[in-house]
């Protein structure tokens, strides 16, 4: 126990932004074969096909990472802070809702296993650790937290139509996949 407790202190901040983004890809990456469980489980699906779905995967990936590049290649750790947590928050929300779908269908949920192993307990250290390291406020860390409310509340009341942001990723992905001439 005490060798992860040395690696751990050892990886710094930034470094462990990057490791937040590749968990974040892996998230990603497990909801490959979304499409059928939304199918299962939603209502009021736009035209989602697998490829529409996996342009959107990529997509949001490609953003992580670069999200990522901007907050750490200046070498700032407060820089990056201020500018990468809204990333972990975003993908913390994310990861509750998975919760909620898990409970609310009852079954599981693409996303749920990165969710609970990787991208809330990796948020909640990258959040605890940038306060205490002072990168960032207290109360910005707290602004954060209340801006995920409004998503989970909706996600709550919608039980099984998309929310709007859902909505909005699967249509990039149609659009991306009309561009790129795939729809199957």
């Amino acid at each position: 126990m005490e060798t992860i407790f040395t690696i751990i202190r050892q990886i710094n901040f930034m470094q462990w932004l990057w490791i937040f983004a590749v968990f974040f890809a892996l998230h990603e990456l497990e909801e490959w074969n979304i499409l059928r469980w939304y199918q299962r489980n939603y209502t009021d699906l736009p035209p989602s096909t697998h490829t529409s779905v996996r342009y959107w995967i990529v997509a949001v990936i490609l953003i992580g990472f670069a999200w990522c590049a901007v907050a750490t290649l200046a070498g700032n750790a407060v820089f990056a802070a201020y500018v990468f947590l809204p990333a972990i928050a975003i993908a913390f929300q994310n990861a509750i809702q998975h919760i909620y779908w898990t409970f609310l269908f009852k079954q599981y949920a693409p996303g749920i296993i990165t969710a609970v192993v990787c991208l809330i307990p990796l948020g909640a250290f990258l959040a605890i650790d940038s306060m205490l390291q002072q990168l960032v406020p207290v109360w910005y860390v707290g602004v954060l937290v209340v801006l995920t409310i409004p998503g989970l509340v909706q996600t709550v009341r919608a039980k099984n139509r998309m929310t709007g942001q859902i909505r909005a990723i699967h249509n990039i992905g149609i659009r991306l996949a009309g561009l790129l001439g795939k729809s199957a």
